[in-house]
Parts: structure tokens; C-alpha cells; sequence
């Protein structure tokens, strides 16, 4: 492949768009071709110069890899279209978070040689070019799934690609990325909310569970307030997996009824270690449920507190993205609560507040 290397990329949302903005920022001259349904989008990505030309499907016969940005509903006539127009060693690639439907579809078009599933472990709760970033990959793993048809040097051709944007390609059979993200992630979405939904339905009518639901309880639900339609397609785009991998999550919480039940203690505690244990050993690279930059800070709770914390955080150029006192704080070591963007701005947040003498705990 030449050293510019020439990138189409259709739909220019969150992910299409991050995209374009991580290949223009990495070092490498790469041009970046858009296409997108929206017309303001694309001049919008015109303009700020995160892409080079704004293009139709049939205008993308030069690239040497193409994005695809665009549900898997919404994939078959767009392919369809390429496959009479791009050249023989353009790499074809998607961002999708599941990949059976995909492969499944690019089997039928008989592209096994030329796709390359793809999906990027990162994200944010906005939607949209306008949410879209050039850092948003900086440090996330990045699924590849070929086939036995991938040719090697697509496959690394692609790597580099996926390298250049900040991101650690992983590589993965299909079965194996929709069998790992059913269990890290769709799961985990389903738990989330089954919990909020118990709460919900367990209330009484003066409201004293959700009243007094923070700390703890909103860390582990904090991806039920996810799009609702985005995770019903998801559902049903990886219906197998997620029910093979609810069937076990479902026996293990019979095993821990069962132990219990009978009380046994030291089986109970034997659980909650084996938990501890593992999740320590979780790296701390960025994954497919987005890390939060917390730090919980010790302060009295009396008015104006935010408003101090706020101005220190501020003179110092630090962002903050959410901030608020922690009423219910059972397992939590202060009273307020801080979420930064970033792992940067986080860190300068507990050096400035370390500064000033307040006691600060980054949450993990």
C-alpha cells in the first residue's frame, strides 16, 4: 500500500466520525473520504477538516479501505453497490457490535476475501458527528474478525490502520467475539436493568429504594440508562449467545440461592473472593462497558461546597464532567463525588484537590 492511504467512511456518527478525526490526527497523511444521509453532517466534517471530500457510495472506487459506519439492516444494498466499484485490494470493514448477522451477510455476497469484521470497545452515552472525537480510541481494544479467507496482508493492513487510530487490534474468530461480548457486555446490560426494574417494582409509594439508590447501586447500573432501541437490536442481533450465556448466568444464581439457603457460610465467602479475585485482575485498558473517571473527595456537606470545588478544579483548566453529593454512601470514602472526562484530567483533579488538603480516593 502507498504511503497515503485513501479511507471511505460511511456514516459519519459517533464512530465513523471518531474515526475520521483519529486518522487525521495520527501523524500518517491519510485522506478521508465521507459519506453520510445527512448533508449537514458532512459539511459540517468538510469544515472542520476531518474529511477531504464528501462522496456517493460509487465514488469510493480509489479507496484502499472502507468504514462501514451503518447498521447491519442497512449494509446489503450499500455492498452491493461497492462491489462493482471498488478496486481488487480495498479492504472492507464494519464497526458493528455484534458479528454474526454480518458474516452471515457477507457470506451471502460471496465477500469472505474482502470484509473484515471489525468493532472498536469504545463509545460514549452521546450519539452523533457532534459527540464524535479524535482520542476516543486511544487505548481501547479493537475486535478484527477475518475469515479464512482474509488475506494476510488485509489483516495487517488493517491492524496498522486500527494502530494508527490509538487502538489495540485484537484478533478473534466471530463465534469468539459474539460468545466474549454476550458475557462482558449484553449480559451485563440485561442485569443492569433487570436490577433497576427490581427496584422499580419492590418501591413502595413514598419512592425509599430509589430515594436512597446511589453509590454502589448506581455504579453497577449506570449502563441501564442506555438506548433502549440500540439494545433491543443487540439482543436480538446476538439471540443465541445472550441466551447461552443467561442460561449460565441464571445457574449460577441458583448455585448461590442453593449455598444460602443451606447456609454455608464458607461457601458464600469462598464466592464473593473468587469475585474480588478475578475482577482485580482485570487490566485496566479501555473495554466494551466505558470506563468512568471518579474520584470521591471528603468534604462537609454544607452549601456551597460544590460551588468551591467547581472554582479550584476550574482555575487549573480541568473539565468536570459531572459533580454532586453522595447521599447514600454505605461503601464510599467522601461525600462528594466528581466524574472527569479523561484519565488525564482525573489525575490532575486529585493532585490539585490533594493540594488544597482535602482527602480524595479515585474510585476503580
Amino acid at each position: 500500500m502507498a504511503l497515503t492511504r485513501t479511507i471511505g467512511i460511511i456514516g459519519l456518527g459517533l464512530i465513523g466520525g471518531s474515526i475520521a478525526r483519529a486518522l487525521k490526527k495520527s501523524g500518517r497523511t491519510y485522506i478521508v473520504y465521507g459519506c453520510d444521509r445527512q448533508e449537514k453532517v458532512l459539511e459540517s466534517a468538510l469544515k472542520d477538516k476531518v474529511i477531504d471530500r464528501i462522496c456517493q457510495i460509487n465514488d469510493l472506487g480509489d479507496c484502499d479501505a472502507i468504514f462501514l459506519c451503518v447498521p447491519v439492516s442497512g449494509m446489503k444494498p450499500i455492498l452491493e453497490e461497492l462491489i462493482v466499484n471498488i478496486k481488487n485490494n480495498c479492504v472492507l470493514t464494519d464497526v458493528g457490535s455484534t458479528k454474526g448477522d454480518v458474516s452471515r451477510l457477507i457470506d451471502s455476497l460471496g465477500l469472505n476475501g474482502r470484509f473484515i469484521g471489525g468493532h472498536p470497545l469504545a463509545g460514549s452515552e452521546k450519539s452523533g458527528y457532534e459527540a464524535s472525537k479524535s482520542n476516543m480510541f486511544e487505548n481501547a481494544y479493537y475486535c478484527l474478525t477475518p475469515t479464512s479467507e482474509t488475506r494476510s496482508e488485509d489483516l495487517e493492513f488493517l491492524k496498522d490502520i486500527v494502530a494508527d487510530m490509538g487502538a489495540i487490534p485484537i484478533i478473534m474468530t466471530p463465534e469468539e467475539h459474539d460468545k466474549a461480548t454476550a458475557a462482558i457486555s449484553h449480559v451485563p446490560h440485561v442485569v443492569a436493568a433487570l436490577l433497576v426494574n427490581m427496584v422499580g417494582e419492590l418501591d413502595n409509594q413514598d419512592n425509599i429504594m430509589k430515594n436512597i439508590a446511589a453509590g454502589g447501586f448506581k455504579d453497577i447500573t449506570r449502563i441501564a440508562s442506555s438506548n433502549p432501541d440500540l439494545w433491543t437490536g443487540i439482543c436480538f442481533s446476538n439471540k443465541e449467545m445472550l441466551l447461552n450465556t443467561l442460561s449460565h448466568f441464571s445457574d449460577g444464581l441458583e448455585r448461590f440461592k442453593e449455598i444460602l439457603l443451606n447456609d454455608q457460610k464458607e461457601s458464600v465467602n469462598r464466592f464473593f473472593d473468587s469475585a474480588r479475585s478475578l475482577r482485580s485482575s482485570i487490566s485496566d485498558k479501555i473495554g466494551l462497558i466505558q470506563k468512568t473517571y471518579d474520584i470521591l473527595v471528603d468534604v462537609d456537606d454544607k452549601p456551597g461546597i460544590i460551588a468551591v470545588i467547581a472554582t479550584a478544579l476550574a482555575n487549573e483548566n480541568i473539565n468536570i464532567k459531572n459533580i454532586g453529593i453522595i447521599h447514600s454512601r454505605e461503601t464510599e470514602e467522601g461525600a462528594l463525588q466528581i466524574q472527569f472526562e479523561n484519565e488525564n484530567a482525573s489525575k490532575q483533579g486529585v493532585k490539585v484537590l490533594t493540594s488544597l488538603g482535602y482527602r480524595v480516593t479515585e474510585k476503580e
